[in-house]
């Protein structure tokens, strides 16, 4: 994936950089070079400055956050601010779905750290307008998120 990378920078096709180097970042993680694939967003956040492809813009903070969760020692402040930059970002450019996505980052980080009320404050206006189904696994994911969490307070 690196290589194929390269090839497109040399040819300067950067159409489509902040999304296969946003996946290349996860692909690292999951790899188990969860900070090769920080270093590699860090560098696409470097590039949208110089291109200013911004469309991707609150996905990539929000693999950030979730990346940030998965070092040996997880930076939950560093990852807590990635994600709500996200949602901010898919606000401000009316992306929806990212705004879900992201919102669903941060509610998983808020329940671990036991902020299930702050988790479900965020989730519930994220869903507005979202119905369950096979299109968007994360609307069922939140939701059951949701309703794990108002039955833990009863």
């Amino acid at each position: 994936m690196r290589e194929g990378l390269a090839l497109w920078n040399e040819m300067y096709y950067r159409l489509f950089a902040p999304l296969t180097g946003t996946l290349l970042a996860e692909r690292e993680a999951e790899a188990g070079r969860v900070e090769v694939g920080l270093a590699t967003l860090d560098a696409q956040l470097a590039a949208v400055e110089q291109t200013g492809q911004r469309w991707f813009d609150a996905e990539v903070h929000r693999v950030r956050g979730d990346l940030l969760v998965k070092l040996r020692r997880p930076d939950v402040a560093a990852a807590e601010s990635a994600f709500v930059r996200a949602i901010e970002i898919a606000r401000r450019q009316q992306t929806r779905t990212f705004e879900l996505r992201a919102a669903l980052s941060l509610a998983k980080l808020y329940q671990t750290t036991g902020r299930d009320q702050a988790a479900m404050e965020l989730l519930v206006p994220a869903l507005v307008g979202f119905s369950a189904g096979f299109e968007l696994p994360e609307v069922e994911q939140a939701q059951q998120l949701i309703n794990a969490a108002s039955h833990r307070r009863t």
